[in-house]
């Protein structure tokens, strides 16, 4: 198999020759020459003939590592600069860290400034996050921004609807109908602009020497570990975070509104048509609660005394709440408390995935007692891609990020 890194080196080396073209252009203050875009359009072409073959690459050996007829056995000289499964990667990383195998590993983390660790490949990695993806409520359903083969923790701009004063919900795009001949009319659409760079996070747990002897179980275990890990903390950043070296959340965000609920500590049926009545219409919605509201949300009725809850216990508590999804959260704040049920189109979130997933071990600290302590880390950041709530053509003001409150003083 080709490898990976002289493929991404190539890869950047095209694209800073790219810049170079666009940035001798701007400091000229003047566009492309017919030759120089004759030959911006044949960089771009090698580009993304470049990235195709890394992407084949990446699924190459990520079938070679899954099972497939690439797989590597132990008398298959062909393969035999492989690594049958993260368990077999990790060990050699612990046990034999000189082997030649892991230099591409090591040389991706340095790239990354990451010493002493490796980089985890996406034939691996991509098992971990399929276990988050199962259990994370934000990152499947918001728009995710793969990171960049070559620079892949750089800053990102992109533009972001502004609903502020004088704007409408498609940002201050005005439609009309003119007659034949006429003016075609002005518009006025307002963008501001949303950055994300994305930030370190890192999680660790300590296992057993002997655990790490057993290649199986530490794909198992540690894959299952990680996955459930990363999905707690990216879906509590994405919701509730601060945006101070973490991504902004989504219900804590300008552009969240809050519902205040009509008596304190109890969800009623009344709350719940009021939250959805504020949430923007035609997306993809869903619930999100806390555990602690279920004994009020199986026994509330509408007017007429019909449960408005009745999901199948038999098979998973979950369903839907007046037509749309509903999860149930660790990450939601407690019964009476702001925010323990909410109503969300994460469509209108953006995650912006950095570098990793890396992976650093050490047994210092616990040498004594025969345990490892592995970390893993990674870099994401995300945003909310609109600003504030959005006002309708009547007026009426709705939101994609709406949430409970408490009663109003």
């Amino acid at each position: 198999m080709k490898n990976l890194i002289e493929l991404r080196k190539k890869l950047e080396a095209k694209k800073n020759e790219m810049r170079s073209l666009i940035l001798q252009a701007q400091g000229e203050k003047r566009g492309f020459t017919e030759e120089e875009e004759t030959n911006y359009s044949a960089m771009e072409a090698e580009q993304r003939s470049l990235e195709d073959e890394i992407k084949m690459e990446e699924r190459a050996q990520a079938l070679a590592m899954s099972g497939g007829s690439t797989h590597r056995t132990p008398d298959d000289p062909e393969h035999e600069g492989e690594f049958r499964d993260f368990g077999e990667l990790f060990m050699t990383y612990r046990t034999n860290p000189s082997d030649p195998r892991l230099q591409e590993y090591r040389d991706l983390a340095m790239s990354s400034n990451v010493t002493g660790g490796i980089f985890v490949p996406p034939q691996y990695s991509q098992q971990m996050l399929e276990i988050s993806r199962e259990q994370a409520i934000v990152r499947p359903r918001a728009m995710v921004i793969p990171a960049d083969s070559t620079m892949p923790d750089a800053n990102i701009t992109m533009p972001v609807l502004d609903q502020g004063s004088g704007s409408n919900m498609y940002g201050g795009v005005e439609v009309e109908w003119i007659g034949e001949g006429a003016e075609k009319p002005k518009t006025d659409v307002k963008f501001k602009e949303l950055t994300l760079t994305p930030h370190e996070v890192a999680g660790h747990i300590v296992v057993t020497d002997k655990l790490l002897r057993n290649a199986p179980a530490i794909n198992g275990v540690i894959n299952r570990l990680f996955g459930a890990a990363i999905a707690a903390a990216e879906d509590n950043a994405f919701l509730y975070g601060d945006g101070n070296a973490k991504p902004k959340g989504a219900l804590v965000s300008d552009a969240a509104k809050v519902v205040a609920r009509k008596t304190a500590n109890v969800i009623t049926y009344v709350d719940i048509v009021a939250m959805l009545s504020k949430a923007k219409l035609g997306g993809s919605l869903v619930w999100t609660a806390s555990q602690s509201v279920l004994p009020q949300l199986l026994t509330m009725k509408d007017e007429a005394g019909n449960l408005i809850y009745q999901p199948n216990i038999a098979a998973q508590i979950g369903g839907a709440l007046l037509g749309y999804p509903i999860k149930f959260t660790e990450n939601s704040p407690t019964l009476g408390t702001a925010g323990d049920l909410a109503l969300l189109d994460l469509g209108y979130y953006v995650i912006k995935d950095g570098a990793g997933i890396f992976i650093q071990s050490s047994d210092a600290p616990l040498f004594t007692q025969n345990k490892t302590i592995v970390k893993a880390f990674w870099n994401v950041d995300g945003k909310p891609w609109v600003n504030g709530p959005f006002k309708l053509a009547n007026g009426y003001e709705v939101s994609p990020f709406v949430r409970l409150g408490i009663p109003t003083a």
